[in-house]
């Protein structure tokens, strides 16, 4: 059985035996980065990083990432669970299993059917998380380490929140997201980067499993057409399930109550963060945000997703920028600073973008 299939089958299992009176879909916010570093100018307009809460000598781009005031990524404890049991995400709902060890399953499917047997933490629904979910966990705000060292903690030298998640470790971790009938996606928590991975739990790199349980994006329903700040009726897509509310065009074409009106541009990221600077209540999405607008299903990977309303003339596919800075070294007295940011590819994966590359640029507000 392949592992479509099998995740297919998985799903199934899990609606058998989980309680019979499901809840109510919930919205699931978008988590934040955790990013603290953001992209300034020097009195020359070189990009140069700086803290993004210091008061520096850089004039620092607005409606950057680590200026929206999201403070770091928040969790709780599950009343009467131990953290190795089971964890809340405070934004976005969603209850992670915690991890007793870092040991790895042989098969996943299997896996999800045991621990749904076994009723962790008193549910039988959990379930593989998908790309955006499971990257929510990522911590880009957290040094990334070169070399795992084995003289410390593995949580520690993971992306992620140790405190919460001790027994993570700074490897590969299943999705159920696929890329194609017999790959899936996977986030590497050695470095926050989304690509495809072999779903083989037996070779090498391995590969490590962390569940899920809790609200799903709809199947229906998602989205709702607004007025944009023209009043144009449906010049703004409000997404249920995070609520978030996105330009239903590429910049700069504008919608024109049939269609998107011009042709979508390619910016380098300098570029993108002034243009989002410019319109009034709209910024450039951090990078957990853009992808919660992708859908990832085999062979087929959109942005937005096929029932997002329609915008009238069919783009060209690009990458997309994010406000989220990604590596960044300041000027030293033999080479000039350096800035990269986290990007969403147009074939699905996420990771470090120079800031010269000339990508799309999507713009979203609460």
């Amino acid at each position: 059985m392949s592992l479509a299939r099998a995740l297919v089958a998985a799903a199934v299992l899990v609606g058998c035996i989980a309680s019979p009176a499901a809840a109510q879909p919930v919205p699931a916010k978008v988590p934040p980065t955790g990013v603290r570093v953001c992209l300034g100018l020097t009195k020359e307009g070189w990009p140069t990083p700086q803290a993004c809460a210091d008061a520096g000598p850089l004039a620092l781009v607005p409606k950057q990432d680590g200026r929206q005031g999201a403070g770091p990524l928040a969790y709780e404890p599950v009343p009467g669970q131990p953290r190795t049991a089971c964890v809340r995400d405070r934004v976005s709902g969603l209850v992670w299993e915690g991890k007793r060890d870092n040991g790895r399953p042989a098969d996943a499917v299997a896996y999800v059917a045991q621990v749904n047997a076994s009723r962790l933490c008193g549910y039988a629904d959990w379930r593989l998380p998908s790309v955006a979910e499971l990257h929510g966990l990522v911590d880009l705000g957290k040094e990334r380490v070169p070399e795992v060292r084995p003289d410390r903690p593995l949580a520690e030298q993971s992306v992620i929140d140790a405190r919460w998640f001790p027994n993570t470790v700074p490897a590969i971790y299943l999705t159920s997201d696929m890329r194609d009938p017999t790959s899936p996606w996977c986030v590497n928590f050695a470095n926050g980067f989304v690509y495809d991975c072999d779903p083989d739990m037996s070779r090498e790199p391995p590969l490590f499993v962390r569940l899920v349980r809790g609200p799903e994006a709809p199947k229906a329903g998602r989205w709702r057409e607004l007025p944009d700040e023209r009043g144009v009726a449906g010049g703004a897509v409000e997404d249920r399930h995070t609520g978030l509310v996105w330009r239903r065009c590429e910049e700069p074409q504008t919608w024109n109550g049939k269609r998107c009106t011009w042709s979508a541009k390619r910016y380098d990221y300098v570029q993108a963060l002034q243009r989002a600077s410019e319109q009034a209540g709209w910024r450039l999405p951090t990078i957990k945000e853009i992808d919660s607008l992708a859908q990832r299903e085999a062979d087929r990977f959109e942005l937005p997703p096929a029932d997002f309303p329609a915008q009238g003339k069919e783009g060209l596919r690009a990458g997309q920028w994010s406000s989220t800075v990604c590596n960044s070294s300041p000027e030293t007295s033999t080479a000039r600073a350096s800035i990269s940011a986290w990007v969403l590819s147009r074939e699905g994966s996420i990771y470090c973008e120079a800031r010269i590359m000339h990508l799309g640029v999507r713009l979203v507000r609460e």
